[in-house]
């Protein structure tokens, strides 16, 4: 009896730390997609449906979230300024690209492609 309580202790700690880890990896999605200006409606609500189960899941309370949103933040940002002047460009058309359509699903195309420009082309900008 002792072991099976155990083994669920160990089995719910291993889920939380599941859900705290795809939830920092949600963030960080999006933080790259905003560095790359690919967050729009679609991804917008594609990473809150993804985190809401994923918050609860990983039983972080207000301080804990602040944490993880900085820990993804700051990923981000180092790899950011890892890509050097221009060196973006490369990192928007895949990994930014990759992670908003995994927060906004498969059929999301980035707004330039959209409108028939290259990510990394110089493009007029949407009309509202």
């Amino acid at each position: 009896m002792v072991a099976a309580t155990l083994l669920a202790v160990d089995a719910v700690g291993g889920e939380r730390e599941a859900a705290r880890a795809r939830l920092e990896a949600l963030h960080y999605d999006l933080e790259v997609a905003g560095y790359c200006g690919l967050v729009d409606g679609d991804v917008g609500a594609g990473f809150r449906a993804a985190a809401a189960p994923l918050v609860e899941a990983s039983e972080l309370d207000r301080e804990g979230l602040d944490a993880l949103r900085g820990r993804a933040w700051q990923a981000a940002h180092a790899e950011w300024q890892n890509r050097g002047l221009g060196g973006f460009r490369a990192w928007c058309r895949n990994e930014a690209t990759e992670g908003a359509r995994r927060l906004a699903g498969p059929r999301w195309r980035p707004p330039a492609e959209r409108r028939g420009c290259a990510i990394d082309a110089s493009c007029a900008p949407e009309k509202p």
